[in-house]
């Protein structure tokens, strides 16, 4: 058996020395691995006892808003609306009309003091809408796209602010014909030459006639950019539509190109 130089020169009293340094070291790796190893355990029962419940309860009050944002008939979207508005009276809540219905509905329920956490259910519910995701499936979908936290982020760059719509929408307007002009006394009468060559929004009832009876001139800066922020709205979703349109007559024309 070959021994090093150092193992020969080394007397009885360095080796219980050593061995014992090596035994303290082993008993901190043990030590260590174990405290690892609980805490480990702890995290696992964690998953999936309270935080997988605390999630899912989540979920389902999620699910709730979504169902609260289903799409109804004109009156009965109305008489949704009044009763939030009166709900953050009663809470001392400040309500903005402009807002998306799944954003208002979010601050209802979860309340005001809490931007990001608002901001990040809101992008949650809309992107579920988007893709006319039912009620029932809905703490399954959010699961399977990574959680909440996932879906906002994911779906957050694509975001664009209100604002930036209503810029695009309004320089988009620039040297185009306006579709109509509507004049009368009493319109004459809400003017206003400070506001000359500004845009506002007419609050106005289509007739029977195929007209438009105008109650009432809004210049509210929100009110505004959010008129134009839907413009903008409507606009990618009729070219998205003529795209498609587009899209499946070429796809026609060479099916019947090879079929010739």
């Amino acid at each position: 058996m070959l021994l090093t130089q150092n193992a020969l020169n080394a007397t009885p009293l360095t080796t219980n020395v050593l061995l014992k340094d090596k035994n303290e070291a082993n008993n901190t790796i043990f030590g260590v691995t174990k405290s690892l190893t609980n805490m480990e355990s702890n995290r696992i029962s964690w998953e999936q006892g309270a935080y997988r419940t605390s999630n899912q309860t989540l979920y389902a009050v999620l699910a709730e808003c979504l169902a609260f944002c289903g799409e109804l008939s004109i009156s009965e979207a109305k008489q949704r609306g009044a009763a939030l508005e009166s709900f953050y009276k009663d809470r001392g809540y400040t309500y903005k009309q402009d807002l998306p219905l799944p954003t208002r509905v979010v601050r209802a329920v979860f309340g005001t003091r809490d931007r990001r956490r608002i901001s990040t259910y809101s992008i949650v519910i809309r992107q579920a809408m988007k893709e006319k995701v039912l009620v029932t499936d809905f703490a399954e979908w959010v699961e399977q796209n990574g959680g909440v936290q996932e879906i906002s982020l994911s779906k957050s760059t694509s975001y664009m602010k209100p604002a930036d719509k209503a810029e695009i929408a309004k320089n988009n307007l620039k040297g185009k014909t306006p579709v109509g002009y509507a004049k009368s006394e009493l319109l004459s009468q809400l003017a206003d030459a400070d506001f000359m060559g500004q845009p506002c929004v007419l609050l106005a009832e289509q007739q029977a006639d195929g007209g438009f009876g105008i109650y009432a001139v809004l210049r509210q800066g929100g009110l505004v950019t959010s008129a134009f922020a839907a413009m903008y709205t409507v606009g990618q979703e009729v070219t998205a539509r003529a795209l498609a349109e587009i899209k499946a007559a070429n796809d026609a024309d060479g099916a019947v190109a090879k079929s010739a």
